[in-house]
């Protein structure tokens, strides 16, 4: 098998070539798979899985040591070892906490992906529609240079006033001006792509033409109910009442636990008085306490704070749906609306501006028109196709629109 093809196999991203022209799927793929934006959300996802470890910890044990005249004029030792444990339904609250955290950064990577694929579909689809716009002008440029050439010849042999043949001229350099500009509107594009795509090297796209657009219209509190961005929202009221729950077992008494080990010279080893105890006698025992807390109005406080808190989530999260239904109903409206204009386009109006222009253009040769007329009826011809491409490239953008609210990116 041959080595490339190998290699493509293996890394279908890396075989996506950005010195060749990319499809937008492929544009959408390595966007996803490069794009520095989208990485970083993903370590946030993998910052808090680790931090989900951290549920269990607990404060460090404590060692000390004792030296000096504790007993008697004899240098005693004492070793003590203690530990302070958290009271064991805050590990659980911890736990949970890290877990909707977690939860909310896997929402806002689905969200900023869902946004990025947006964001790379919306920018091919304006380069398609600055190709299919070149071709429109390029059309026009060719008339209008017909044109010209007629007016000046005419003007030449006395057929026609000056004015004719200026009139050609400045509608000839206004089209090339358009099509200049049209020109430096791919470059703007492709480097909003490049940039989009994380790619360090310029990047071209393969396809000509402006799909059709055609979508599937639901409900709208189901259409936006997979939107990535509520989940975010919603995610907000579920940390809010995790984090109430641990400041609440914070509040809780911690245990202390301890060990000491120590000498007392100088001390009975037993109840009849002797012997007396030396350095080489050890003497232990255990420690177990609690820690209490002596003002808890401040740490009341803070569980009343987390209320609120997860109200104002609460809050943010129903208008976030009001707000994302009430954009569906309208893109789908637009949906409508451009849809109604791109079928009178493609039934009534091409149609017959591509049989006005075929009459224009045999009249003016023979001579039936005049050049008012014949720019006149050119003008329109050229406005209609204009507006037909524009529609094509609105509603496809509208389509894009609807995809992305409803969070089903591809």
């Amino acid at each position: 098998m041959n080595f490339r093809i190998i290699i493509c196999l293996l890394f279908p991203i890396a075989a996506f070539s950005q010195s060749q022209p990319l499809t937008i799927d492929q544009a959408v793929q390595l966007a996803v798979a490069q794009n520095k934006g989208l990485q970083s959300t993903a370590a946030a996802v993998a910052f808090y899985k680790e931090m989900a470890r951290t549920s269990a910890e607990i404060p460090k044990t404590q060692l000390s040591m004792q030296y000096g005249q504790n007993n008697s004029y004899a240098n005693d030792n004492n070793f003590n070892v203690s530990q302070i444990i958290p009271f064991p339904t805050l590990f659980a609250a911890k736990k949970q906490l890290n877990e909707a955290q977690t939860e909310k950064a896997v929402w806002q990577k689905a969200a900023t992906q869902n946004d990025l694929i947006f964001q790379v579909k919306q920018v091919y689809v304006q380069l398609l529609y600055l190709r299919e716009q070149r071709t429109l002008l390029r059309s026009q440029d060719s008339l209008f240079t017909s044109f010209s050439r007629s007016a000046a010849l005419r003007y030449k042999t006395g057929e026609s006033r000056l004015i004719e043949k200026t009139a050609a001229e400045v509608r000839l350099q206004e089209v090339r001006n358009l099509l200049r500009q049209n020109e430096a509107d791919e470059q703007i594009f492709l480097a909003r792509l490049q940039a989009l795509l994380g790619s360090t090297t310029p990047v071209s796209i393969a396809d000509a033409s402006i799909p059709a657009a055609a979508v599937n219209v639901l409900e709208d509190s189901m259409a936006v109910a997979d939107n990535p961005q509520l989940h975010f929202a919603k995610q907000d009221i579920d940390i809010a009442g995790k984090q109430k729950k641990v400041i609440s077992a914070g509040i809780l008494p911690d245990l202390t636990v301890g060990y000491f080990n120590q000498s007392l010279i100088g001390t009975p080893v037993n109840a009849s008085g002797a012997p007396l105890a030396s350095s080489g006698n050890r003497f232990q025992g255990v420690q177990v306490g609690l820690a209490l807390p002596l003002w808890l109005g401040p740490m009341k406080a803070r569980v009343k704070a987390e209320e609120k808190q997860q109200q104002a989530a609460g809050l943010f999260y129903d208008n976030s749906v009001i707000q994302l239904k009430s954009q569906y109903r309208q893109a789908v409206q637009e949906f409508v609306k451009l849809k109604n204009s791109l079928d009178y386009y493609s039934a009534t109006a091409l149609p017959n501006a591509d049989q006005l222009q075929q009459q224009t253009v045999k009249s003016f040769v023979l001579g039936d028109i005049g050049y008012a007329e014949y720019f006149l009826n050119l003008e329109r011809v050229m406005s209609v196709r204009q507006g037909y491409l524009q529609t094509r490239h609105d509603i496809k953008q509208s389509e894009l629109y609807i995809v992305y609210l409803s969070g089903h990116q591809r």
